[in-house]
């Protein structure tokens, strides 16, 4: 793995999955989108770096422009 790249984990709560992601300034991103489809219709899932979490964990966070609480 190159040096500005780290190991992120995305936790559903149904299961994880891994990516490599690529360093900002030497720090881990914040949040990432990722497209998914939702009710049939494409959308952008938000994941947010969990800061109590082990190592690069992010967790759902939402959709982007959508409300579906």
């Amino acid at each position: 793995m190159a040096e500005n790249m780290y190991t992120a984990t995305l936790d559903g709560g149904e299961g994880t999955e891994t990516l490599e992601l690529e360093l900002i300034q030497g720090q881990p991103q914040k949040t990432i989108t990722r497209s998914t489809e939702v009710d049939g219709e494409q959308v952008e899932e938000i994941w947010q770096l969990d800061p109590d979490a082990p190592d690069y964990t992010y967790r759902p966070g939402g959709y982007e422009g959508r409300d579906y609480s």
